[in-house]
C-alpha cells in the first residue's frame, strides 16, 4: 500500500487529490490534512445567515482547455456567465476598468490627459535601463505620470512596501502583454482586448460562489476513499537523506500530535513553512525567514439595498485603508439569501500578521469598513445592517527586491526529497491564479507516479508565458 498525505484543501491540494483518484490504483492510501474548517483554501465562499461572501471574488476564466473542461465536468449548467463590471475609484472618482476613453478623459480632464501621454512618449524614449523594480517595469510601460496617479498607491497600500523595494517579477507576472497605446485605442475605437488577461469582459462564476466547486471536490475524493481531515495541522517532518518518511500531524482541537508514515507528500503549506520543517542548513534556516507573504482582513457587510453595480471596486484613494470592495449580489444572485433583500458586500484589508491592521479587534474593523464605505460614497451607513470578520493569513507571496535569490536555494534544497511534491500558491511561493494552481495540484500528482519532464511543476512555474497561453 502506497501512503500518500496531502497537505492542504486549497485548490491545488484538492486537485492532486482528484487526479490521484483518477489513477485507479486500488493500491493507494490517500489522506489529506487541512488547518482550517472549510475546504477551498482563499478560494473558499463564507454563509453567514443564508448569505454567500466570496474571498476576494475569484473570476472562472482559463485559457488552459484542460482546466475550462474541469471547471465544467464539475459545475455544468451551475457556471454562470457573468459581463464584468468593475471601476477604480481615485481622488473621489469613479474610472472605468478596463478603461474607457470618454470616462478617462473626463475624470483626468484635458491637460493631465495630455501629460500622460507625454509622459508616456517620453519613457519609450529614456526607458530605465535596469528594471528589476515595480517602479520602474512599470514606468517603462506606462510612463511615470500614470504610474504615480495608478499604480504606486494601491500597489504599496496591498504590499505593505515601497514599490522601489517590490520586484518587478510580480509586474510582468500579473500584468503580462499589456500595451498602453493598444488599450487606449481599443477604449477610443471599442476594439476587443478580451485575449489579455488582465482585462477581460466577461467571465464564468459559480452559482453560489467559488466554494461550491472545491466543496464538490471534496464529496468527490471522499467518495473515491481519500481521507479528508479538517482541523489538522501538519506541524512536523522527519526525513532520512533524500527522503521525508513521517509527517506529525496535530489535530487542532483535541490537541493529539499523531505521526503517520509517508511513501510520498504533495505539499501546498507556505513555502517557507516547509522549508523549515525540513531542517535545512543554518544558513538558509536564516535566508528562508525573508521570504513572507502578505495577510488580508475581510469585512464583510449586509446592506439593506444593491448600494453599486459593479462587482468590485479597486480602491486606489490613499485616503482610506480599503483596498477593494465586492458585491456579491453582482457576482451572482445566489450568493443572496432567498428571499432576503439584504446585499452581501466584502471590504478587503491587506495587512501583515502582528501589525497594527492585524490586532485591530473585529467591532473596530466593522466600524472602519462602514465609515470608509460611506466616505468613498457606495452606501450610507444608516444602511448598513451588521457585518462579521474573516482574517487569512499567508494569501499573497511578497516579491521583495531580493526574494529569488532565497527562492532559488530554497527550491534546490526541496528538490533533494524524491518523495515529497510541492503545489499551489503557497507551496509554490508564487502569486498564481486560481485555474494555474489546479493545473500544479494536478501536475504534482501526476509526478508521484512519473519523472517525465512535462510533469515538473516547477518548470511551469518558470515560464513566465504560461498563464496566458493554452497547452
Amino acid at each position: 500500500m502506497k501512503r500518500i498525505i496531502i497537505i492542504g484543501a486549497g485548490p491545488a491540494g484538492l486537485a492532486a487529490a482528484y487526479e490521484l483518484c483518477r489513477t485507479k490504483d486500488s493500491k493507494l492510501s490517500i489522506s489529506l490534512f487541512e488547518t482550517d474548517d472549510q475546504v477551498g483554501g482563499i478560494s473558499k465562499t463564507l454563509q453567514y445567515k443564508g448569505y454567500r461572501f466570496d474571498l476576494g471574488g475569484h473570476r472562472f476564466y482559463t485559457k488552459i482547455q484542460e482546466i475550462d473542461q474541469f471547471y465544467k465536468s464539475f459545475l455544468g449548467k451551475n457556471l454562470l456567465k457573468r459581463k464584468r463590471l468593475s471601476r477604480i475609484y481615485y481622488e473621489k472618482k469613479f474610472y472605468d476598468y478596463p478603461l474607457t476613453f470618454m470616462n478617462a478623459l473626463t475624470n483626468l480632464g484635458f491637460l493631465r490627459s495630455v501629460e500622460i501621454v507625454l509622459s508616456w512618449f517620453y519613457r519609450q524614449l529614456n526607458r530605465y535601463k535596469m528594471e528589476k523594480t515595480f517602479d520602474k517595469w512599470i514606468s517603462n510601460r506606462f510612463g511615470d505620470k500614470l504610474f504615480h496617479l495608478f499604480f504606486k498607491s494601491y500597489t504599496e497600500k496591498v504590499w505593505g512596501i515601497s514599490t522601489s523595494k517590490l520586484s518587478s517579477d510580480w509586474a510582468a507576472q500579473r500584468i503580462q502583454n499589456f500595451n498602453l497605446f493598444r488599450a487606449v485605442l481599443g477604449a477610443i475605437l471599442s476594439l476587443d482586448t478580451s485575449d489579455v488577461k488582465t482585462i477581460i469582459r466577461t467571465f464564468f462564476y459559480p452559482k453560489y460562489g467559488p466554494g461550491m466547486l472545491y466543496e464538490e471536490l471534496q464529496r468527490y475524493v471522499e467518495k473515491k476513499g481519500v481521507n479528508v481531515y479538517m482541523n489538522h495541522k501538519v506541524t512536523g517532518l522527519k526525513r532520512t537523506k533524500n527522503k521525508v518518511t513521517h509527517v506529525l500531524v496535530k489535530d487542532i482541537k483535541k490537541g493529539i500530535v499523531t505521526h503517520i508514515k509517508a511513501d510520498a507528500i504533495i505539499s501546498t503549506m507556505p513555502f517557507n513553512e516547509l522549508i523549515s520543517l525540513l531542517h535545512p542548513p543554518e544558513k538558509l534556516t536564516t535566508q528562508v525567514k525573508s521570504l513572507r507573504f502578505r495577510n488580508f482582513i475581510t469585512v464583510n457587510l449586509l446592506l439593506k439595498k444593491n448600494p453599486f453595480p459593479d462587482q468590485w471596486v479597486y480602491v486606489h484613494e490613499p485616503d482610506v485603508k480599503v483596498g477593494r470592495i465586492q458585491n456579491f449580489r453582482n457576482w451572482s444572485p445566489y450568493m443572496v439569501k432567498k428571499g432576503g433583500g439584504l446585499t452581501p458586500v466584502g471590504m478587503e484589508y491587506f495587512c501583515s500578521e502582528g501589525d497594527k491592521m492585524w490586532k485591530t479587534t473585529d467591532a473596530a474593523l466593522i466600524s472602519l469598513a462602514k465609515e470608509e464605505l460611506a466616505r468613498i460614497g457606495l452606501a450610507k451607513e444608516e444602511d448598513i445592517r451588521e457585518g462579521f470578520v474573516y482574517r487569512v493569513k499567508n494569501a499573497y507571496p511578497i516579491y521583495n527586491f531580493d526574494y529569488d535569490g532565497t527562492l532559488k536555494l530554497s527550491k534546490k534544497y526541496a528538490s533533494n526529497f524524491k518523495n515529497l511534491f510541492l503545489c499551489g500558491r503557497g507551496g509554490l511561493f508564487r502569486y498564481n491564479n486560481q485555474d494555474h494552481s489546479i493545473l500544479t495540484g494536478f501536475f504534482a500528482a501526476r509526478s508521484v507516479f512519473s519523472t517525465d519532464r512535462k510533469h515538473d511543476v516547477w518548470s511551469i512555474n518558470e515560464n513566465s508565458e504560461f498563464l496566458e497561453e493554452k497547452l
